[in-house]
């Protein structure tokens, strides 16, 4: 968001709060009529033309800056036709200025438009398609024929843009005057409609504006806009909610402590988040934003519905009174819900698009010389002897090709591909972010092997460049920078899993040397057997607990006192391990930080695992994702699974937007409470596809298959059930989000045992 966009935002958010809030919303609930807030956004802010062109007086701004705007007209409930003025109709009479081959009708469209820009018309549009109005002409004028509505924000507005289907071909007509239709008693009365029948209305010929033929592209852009309100209005109804929450006691404590009411509160903060990253997306413009804006549009509804049923329940018995707000928020989600039709077909669509190969699934990117370089450069090294690595090595695969796949650590370090990220000084090649994720994006697209030097480079490596020494840094880098030294993560403990502050395995100075000497368990220790150094997280002082005296240690695998044992998963793999210390020694050299600094130098390692890579795995699910939408094209009977395909598409694409916002946030220094829920987001949108994966397969999937292809999905679905369990489980990330994201009460610990 610019500065100035977000000015302009601010400026609309304290006119909303200055008109009262939501009592614009009560009132017209309560029946009055009140157009202070629509004259306020028309003539006061002078809001109206933000996304017009300037020819008619607009600014031009585009979708980027109505989305934050419509965001706050829909926190508010407000009655204010300003979405459907200047969202939609706006957006269609742009397309119809932009596309009409006549002068005299493209005149007319930038007349209109230009007395919207002015806030002097209020505009809604009939219908959404065109074919529920038949048009015939006649001698002078056009007969229009059919039903329409029921149309948001009709009772009021000055013109009403009808799509109709005249002659066979698709067409717009402006109307000032239409046959009478009173406003219905809507369900939601903060949001007026009719409905009307044309039974012969004879109209004139200038209020055709010209082919409807990009109409769906206005309805698209129009789709972002109205996903943006209802986003809105989720995000008010939530705030709602957790400040009720934060008031209100039971049990001697607010039920904001309670973790069922944390955990239902944390799901919908990421549910919400990752609705915002779709809309932004989409409103950026891409390849395929027309698709994210209808999955945008209909993920709101569905979004908005289940924030405003949760503020119901959560607020209890007040929640369904007159009084108390939620019933407005639950009003106006219900009747958002299927207009102007059911979500769901709107996902079903989506995914039969990507069955027709109309979107793609991998994500389209622009071309640049350094992504050309990468795939050059891939494209003549993973072949021959590195052939039988292209898609090896990943999740569940993981122990897969051992010996060949880190004498490719060592060729993507020669050709200049490890350390890309760190400075130059440290021996890295200190390249631009979007440099680094156009290098992972590129290696999942291609196939790029699973990584054995990860740990090392993308997590002990920065850690080092952090925390370290310059005597640790000239002593470990090389062998990491070089593609020769591999690391293991020694943090679970059989006690001290996602609860990481219960760690038991101890630190001791050996008397003689001033050494750490370490004693205790580690689990669940990714390629441990095969690596050669792993850092340890380990108490160092006695009677010490939770994260305070904590050491972060840096040791040798290959040595007395270390026994590593495998631990085969569901899948056949054993790609994780039981590491068991007994008198292990690390050197005095390798504390990485003081004693007590444990704590915080493992958090930040924690950081960087969530970083620039989280774009490669993204590009690895959408592959994972094209593999089983190939298999859906085969399947004679894929008709039920298209409305799941179409969700896949659209939370992987919200996913990639989330981590692209994330990722410039980081950049700035801005980072917000939404990174905490990345975690909890991918993992369970791929452990849904693994469910997918096999319901594609059919009854195909009881046999292993000898295709590669397939017997991928199969593995799929086995180790995609560990994602919402290992790195934190799903119940500890809603823990997390809640009571760091969302600032609720945290949970009592138990005494340390």
């Amino acid at each position: 968001m610019t500065d100035e966009i977000q000015m302009i935002r601010d400026a609309v958010a304290r006119f909303l709060a200055g008109a009262g809030g939501l009592a614009p919303a009560r009132q017209a609930h309560d029946g009055a009529v009140n157009a202070a807030v629509w004259d306020g956004l028309a003539q006061d802010l002078q809001l109206c033309g933000v996304t017009l062109p300037e020819e008619v007086g607009g600014l031009d701004m585009g979708l980027e800056a109505l989305v934050p705007l419509a965001r706050e007209v829909g926190r508010v409930l407000s009655p204010a036709p300003f979405v459907s003025t200047v969202g939609v109709a706006g957006e269609v009479l742009r397309q119809l200025a932009q596309g009409t081959q006549a002068d005299a009708q493209q005149g007319r469209a930038n007349g209109l438009l230009g007395q919207i820009a002015e806030g002097k018309l209020r505009a809604t549009l009939a219908c959404f398609s065109s074919d529920r109005v038949t048009a015939t002409a006649e001698q002078d004028s056009y007969v229009l024929s059919g039903d329409v509505g029921p149309m948001q924000h009709g009772p009021g507005a000055d013109m009403l843009l009808v799509p109709a289907c005249l002659e066979g071909q698709p067409v717009v007509f402006a109307l000032r005057d239409w046959p009478e239709a009173p406003a219905c008693d809507a369900f939601d009365p903060t949001r007026p409609v009719m409905a009307m029948r044309f039974t012969g209305f004879a109209v004139p010929q200038d209020t055709l504006l010209g082919s409807g033929a990009t109409l769906q592209a206005a309805l698209d852009r129009a789709s972002v806009a109205l996903a943006a309100e209802a986003a809105g209005a989720a995000r008010g109804c939530f705030d709602l909610t957790a400040e009720y929450l934060s008031e209100r006691r039971q049990f001697g404590r607010t039920i904001a402590s309670f973790q069922a009411i944390k955990h239902r509160m944390a799901a919908q903060f990421v549910a919400l988040n990752a609705l915002d990253a779709l809309i932004d997306g989409a409103a950026a413009g891409n390849p395929v934003a027309g698709y994210e804006g209808r999955a945008a549009w209909a993920l709101a509804r569905e979004v908005q519905a289940a924030v405003a049923s949760e503020a119901v329940q959560l607020h209890g018995g007040v929640g369904v009174t007159w009084e108390y707000a939620p019933h407005m928020f639950f009003k106006r989600a219900r009747a958002q819900l299927n207009w102007p039709k059911p979500p769901q077909q709107t996902f079903t669509a989506i995914g039969q698009a990507l069955l027709d190969g109309d979107i793609p699934t991998l994500p389209q990117v622009e071309d640049t010389p350094f992504r050309s370089d990468v795939r050059t450069w891939m494209s003549q090294q993973l072949t021959g002897r590195f052939a039988p690595l292209i898609d090896r090595g990943h999740a569940g695969d993981g122990d897969a090709e051992v010996e060949l796949r880190k004498a490719w650590e060592a060729e993507l370090a020669h050709g200049g591909w490890v350390g890309m990220g760190l400075p130059k000084e440290d021996g890295g090649r200190g390249m631009s972010v979007a440099d680094q994720v156009a290098f992972h994006e590129e290696y999942a697209r291609l196939g790029g092997p699973g990584r054995m030097g990860h740990i090392g480079e993308g997590l002990v490596a920065p850690t080092l460049v952090a925390f370290g020494t310059q005597d640790q840094k000239d002593r470990h880098l090389p062998g990491i920078l070089e593609g020769r030294t591999f690391w293991a993560q020694g943090y679970s403990e059989p006690g001290a899993g996602s609860d990481l502050a219960a760690i038991r395995t101890k630190a001791r100075r050996c008397p003689e040397t001033g050494d750490w000497l370490v004693t205790g368990q580690k689990i669940w220790t990714s390629l441990a057997h095969v690596s050669d150094w792993i850092f340890v997280l380990a108490r160092a002082e006695e009677g010490s607990v939770g994260r305070k005296g904590l050491v972060f240690l840096l040791m040798p695998l290959h040595q007395d006192g270390i026994e590593i044992r495998p631990i085969t998963q569901m899948g056949g793999a054993a790609e994780f391990n039981e590491v068991f210390f007994d008198g292990a020694r690390a050197s005095s050299a390798d504390m990485i930080g003081g004693i007590g600094d444990g704590w915080k130098i493992a958090m930040a390692l924690l950081g960087y695992e969530r970083g620039i890579s989280t774009l490669g795995q993204q590009m690895g699910f959408a592959r994972e994702l094209d593999q089983v939408v190939t298999v859906a094209r085969s399947k004679p009977d894929a008709a039920h699974l298209t409305e799941r395909l179409g969700r896949a598409w659209a939370g992987l694409r919200a996913m990639r937007h989330g981590a692209q916002a994330m990722l410039q946030a980081q950049a700035e220094g801005r980072a917000g409470p939404e990174m905490l829920g990345y975690k909890l987001e991918w993992s369970e949108w791929h452990r849904a596809l693994g469910d997918l994966a096999m319901d594609v397969l059919g009854e195909t999937a009881s046999v292993w298959s000898d295709n590669p292809e397939v017997r991928r999905l199969q593995q799929l679905y086995l180790f995609s059930r560990a994602d919402t369990i290992y790195g934190g489980t799903s119940e500890i990330q809603l823990n997390i989000i809640a009571e760091q994201g969302l600032n609720m009460p945290r949970e009592p610990r138990g005494a340390a045992t």
